[in-house]
């Protein structure tokens, strides 16, 4: 072989290799991006939902669009059952997962983005109300089978046993187990109880258990993470993500109602009228409190107005149970009835309640163990209420009926022996007794009624929004049970001798107290005198280092103050506004002389290191203790409506409102001043250029207070001119 000849033929070849695999990459970059695949559970929640006709909705078809705008990547939505996707999680197989829950050990295996928002484990049972973990050991438990909320509930609750144990492929297998008896209650977090096409009981055993939801990543999207965590980084500090989430939780809830046409047209032309009990409670429905009216009817109402827009008109009547009878109204959110009344059973929404009132009397007098006992009898009720109808009717002039206008009215009446017993409802009796020591111990419960009454929500089954009505109300009932907090006692039932007790610790406290409030007072007086000496230290280094800072901050510190009065706040923030709006500009001491002394406009990059006087200011006064207003001042007073300013890009209310006002203050003195590189504004053209800036530079509120005494302003600069 020539050897010679062999050589450049073999350098060639070499050559020719090195450039295919260097054209690889751009016949790569000439090809379109290969979508990402973005697998996700395909159950229907405000996490991810399809329309009628197919189209993708939810949080995360929300959060993946941004996402892309944001960054130009071609992430795609691909829904899956809980099996396919469970078995590409669990062999890490290529691609982003939605919805993932954050587990320990997923944390040490996986690479999961920042927490997106976090999960609340709820119980779902036809029948049963779990208030503890503890009730749970008696129950037969449902899980979805691979969700990690079985693993989360183990590991917070080690010992906790069920009386037996089952997984569903699904939560609608799990729904279905619980219609058919064959399980108690089903466990998993609150996105997958979103089942409004039947009623469950949602219960809270689990108060400290919280579950983040992530995104999840294959390793060779590593990347990408640090893309996407930046992104959830933004939307938390814009608030878009707390925002994005409730519309998602709303549009799902509005996806599960279906309007007909004729149900618009009605809508359209007329107002809902509802009717409710003005002066007796009737909970769960209704009752009321010195908080205002309260129950299911209320969150029916509101969501009526909320979600759909209907127009109610809601009209509170005295004497409802007694009227009752004799009106005609076809919408009856509380409707009183038997047991066998098949008109109610013909136009019934919502589930019923069996409505049985108490009978009260003495401690020391015999229950009433059979109510026929009750003849003859001096009972006592509230004027017009459901209790006298009830009397009346069932056992006519056998009983002696008793009104009075209040509860209070009928404690009265018992303790003076003018009455055998009282007879209303359990919750209007139980909240007044419950804050009258006295009479807790005085009373009790001696029977009920033993009528076969029942109270529910009730339509005329021909009003044009039956069918609407029942779908509302079967959502309320739902969101009302999802959305409702367990309300704790802030203080236990307290007996005399302790509340003595108490009293007792309480005086020491409060003479301690006095005794520290003047030591306080005292500190507080020498820290402003303190504080006064500083700011005005301060303000001298920055006039000696800025010779066009002048009585500048003196009449921004008089606009601000005049800005803070006239927008009401409180007089310490108003004495703080005024004090430290002087430091501004602080940060300027660290700005170099050549850059601010200089004699024309600022090239880019001197622009930028004058900037930072904004984050060199803050970290000057940091260390001071001079509180946040003066720090925020310092700070954020670059600050633009629109988000367009610096240093942090905060947009609108998230700019404090100190550094908002002295934005205004500033901008206007410092047009109206003349300075080396401009002449000074006239007042005139300089309320152009702020008016200018509404929605854009300032505050639209502010500026709507600055037309009113832009004058005010005119008047300040005037009197104290350089």
């Amino acid at each position: 072989m020539n050897l010679h000849c062999w050589k450049p033929r073999f350098t060639f070849l070499l050559l020719s290799f090195a450039l295919f695999w260097i054209s690889i990459p751009a016949l790569n970059a000439a090809q379109p991006d290969e979508p990402i695949p973005v697998w996700i559970y395909n159950a229907d929640s405000f996490e991810f939902w399809h329309t009628p006709q197919g189209e993708p909705k939810g949080f995360y078809p929300d959060l993946i669009t941004a996402i892309n705008q944001k960054y130009g990547t071609h992430l795609r939505l691909n829904p899956l059952s809980g099996s396919e996707i469970g078995e590409r999680f669990a062999n890490n197989r290529y691609g982003v997962y939605a919805g993932v829950v954050r587990t320990e050990q997923r944390a040490r295996t996986r690479i999961l983005s920042a927490r997106l928002f976090d999960n609340e484990v709820v119980v779902a049972s036809p029948t049963m109300t779990v208030t503890s973990v503890e009730q749970l050991s008696h129950a037969r438990v449902l899980f979805r089978k691979d969700d990690a909320t079985f693993e989360s509930v183990q590991q917070r609750y080690p010992d906790l046993k069920f009386r037996s144990l089952r997984f569903a492929s699904t939560s609608e297998e799990a729904f279905r187990l619980l219609s058919e008896h064959q399980a108690d209650v089903y466990i998993n977090d609150a996105s997958e109880m979103e089942n409004t096409q039947r009623y469950y009981l949602i219960s809270r055993p689990f108060p400290e258990l919280r579950i983040p939801v992530v995104l999840a990543f294959s390793p060779e999207l590593h990347p990408l993470h640090e893309k996407i965590n930046a992104f959830i980084g933004e939307w938390y500090r814009s608030g878009e993500m707390r925002k994005t989430l409730e519309e998602s939780k709303r549009n799902y809830l509005l996806s599960r109602i279906e309007i007909s046409d004729q149900e618009r047209h009605w809508l359209a032309n007329n107002h809902l009228q509802i009717n409710l009990p003005k002066n007796e409670n009737f909970a769960p429905i209704i009752w009321k409190d010195s908080n205002g009216y309260h129950g299911t009817a209320i969150d029916m109402i509101n969501n009526m107005r909320d979600l759909l827009g209907i127009r109610v008109d809601v009209n509170f009547i005295d004497n409802y149970a007694s009227i009752l009878p004799q009106q005609h109204w076809p919408v009856r959110l509380v409707n009183i009835a038997e047991r066998n009344d098949t008109t109610h059973a013909d136009g019934r929404i919502g589930p019923d309640i069996a409505w049985h009132n108490v009978y009260y009397n003495r401690i020391g007098k015999p229950f009433l163990w059979d109510e026929e006992n009750i003849r003859s009898q001096r009972v006592g009720v509230l004027d017009g209420s459901f209790s006298a109808a009830y009397l009346q009717q069932r056992f006519g002039n056998d009983v002696i009926i008793v009104t009075r206008h209040s509860i209070e009215g009928l404690i009265d009446a018992i303790e003076n022996n003018k009455i055998d017993f009282i007879l209303g409802d359990l919750s209007s009796l139980e909240s007044t007794l419950r804050g009258n020591e006295l009479f807790r111990g005085v009373l009790k419960v001696a029977g009920v009624t033993r009528s076969e009454l029942i109270i529910g929500p009730w339509v005329q089954p021909d009003h044009p929004l039956f069918h609407l009505l029942t779908q509302v109300h079967r959502l309320s009932e739902f969101r009302t049970q999802l959305e409702r907090q367990e309300e704790h006692k802030l203080f236990p039932d307290l007996t005399k001798n302790t509340l003595k007790i108490i009293s007792v610790i309480l005086l020491i406290a409060a003479l301690f107290s006095i005794s520290m409030l003047l030591m306080m007072r005292r500190h507080l007086r020498q820290n402003r005198i303190v504080n006064r000496n500083i700011v005005q230290a301060l303000e001298k280094v920055n006039r000696a280092h800025d010779d066009e800072t002048g009585s500048h901050i003196q009449r921004v510190a008089k606009y601000c103050g005049l800005m803070a009065r006239e927008l009401g706040l409180s007089g310490k923030m108003i004495r703080e506004i005024e004090h430290f709006a002087s430091l501004h500009d602080v940060g300027k001491i660290a700005v170099p002389e050549r850059i601010l002394r200089k004699q024309g406009p600022l090239t880019a990059e001197e622009f930028s290191e004058m900037k930072l006087h904004t984050i060199k200011g803050w970290r000057i006064i940091q260390g001071l203790g001079l509180g946040a207003v003066a720090e925020n001042i310092i700070h954020y007073h670059h600050e633009k409506w629109d988000g367009s300013g610096y240093p942090e890009g905060l947009r609108g209310e998230q700019i404090p409102l100190e550094a908002r006002i002295l934005a205004l203050a500033d901008v206007y003195d410092a047009l109206r001043q003349k300075r080396v590189y401009k002449p000074g504004f006239t007042h005139d053209l300089a309320c152009e250029v702020i008016l200018d800036g509404t929605g854009r530079h300032f505050d639209p509120q502010l500026i709507a207070l600055f037309r009113q005494h832009h004058l005010k302003f005119q008047t300040i600069f005037d009197s104290l001119a350089d």
